[in-house]
């Protein structure tokens, strides 16, 4: 019995000595780069009655590059690119006009194009985002080392397709629209405050894989508003309230989201 507590107290000695071992040699180069994964949710922050948002999802690759100041201190930035799904519900009667594929605007609208009440949307944008985050670490803890994340991440609108579901004002048919082109919608810029945690792996020499969760406070309406050009602050609006076409609205989202995102740092 004594042998083998002996046995077992080596044991455990020479793994701590290992352990303790690889964390004094494990270093913070300079730069690290590498891919990053994420996932979320957008949690829709409705500044309008007009409709009620829905959760959405948030799927994003790219790379991110670290420029380290020393082991425990760090920036963050780089490139991702967000495929996110936006969902509303519209509960009164707002409608638009369309031809053939695109959504019309007040300045685009015509005597004879179609209205549609639109009771549904799904609008699917795709964001090139660039972080600036400080990132704060620990020492290492054997292979491990764990770290807290603050600073914005700054989104531009690339492309945006719109699916609607509704009713076709001329033939009361229900109706959906797939694919349908609304450039003026989105606001080119989604700014964002975040916040996130996690740990860092060091899995083999100097790679590491980055397990975080964050929350993104979005600071800004993810929709255009008045137009900033010319007398007319509506003509880049589609929504308008009344089949006379006289009171033209736009949506006012302020998006946050909950991200877990995995990274493989070199």
């Amino acid at each position: 019995m004594k042998k083998l507590a002996s046995k077992l107290l080596t044991l455990c000695a020479i793994l701590t000595a290992q352990l303790y071992s690889h964390a004094q040699n494990t270093t913070t180069h300079k730069y690290q780069m590498g891919i990053v994964l994420s996932s979320g949710l957008n949690f829709n922050s409705m500044n309008t009655k007009i409709a009620e948002g829905k959760v959405g999802t948030d799927l994003s690759v790219g790379m991110n590059i670290i420029k380290n100041f020393n082991d425990n201190l760090g920036f963050v930035t780089g490139f991702e690119f967000d495929f996110s799904r936006i969902s509303y519900s519209f509960g009164d009667s707002m409608y638009y006009q369309y031809n053939d594929s695109k959504i019309l605007t007040k300045s685009e609208n015509t005597q004879t194009s179609s209205i549609f009440k639109i009771t549904e949307r799904t609008q699917t944008p795709i964001y090139l985002s660039i972080p600036t985050m400080f990132v704060f670490r620990t020492d290492y803890i054997g292979y491990n080392r764990y770290f807290a994340k603050f600073g914005m991440r700054h989104s531009f609108a690339l492309k945006s397709m719109t699916n609607d579901e509704g009713i076709l004002i001329s033939s009361t048919e229900t109706k959906k629209l797939t694919n349908m082109d609304l450039p003026s919608d989105l606001s080119i810029y989604r700014g964002s405050i975040g916040i996130s945690g996690g740990m860092e792996w060091n899995y083999y020499g100097t790679s590491t894989m980055v397990f975080e969760l964050g929350y993104y406070y979005g600071i800004n309406n993810i929709h255009s508003g008045d137009a900033l050009i010319g007398n007319d602050k509506d003509k880049n609006r589609s929504l308008f309230e009344k089949l006379d076409k006289t009171s033209y609205t736009s949506l006012k989202n302020t998006q946050n989201q909950l991200v877990l995102k995995v990274s493989f740092l070199f």
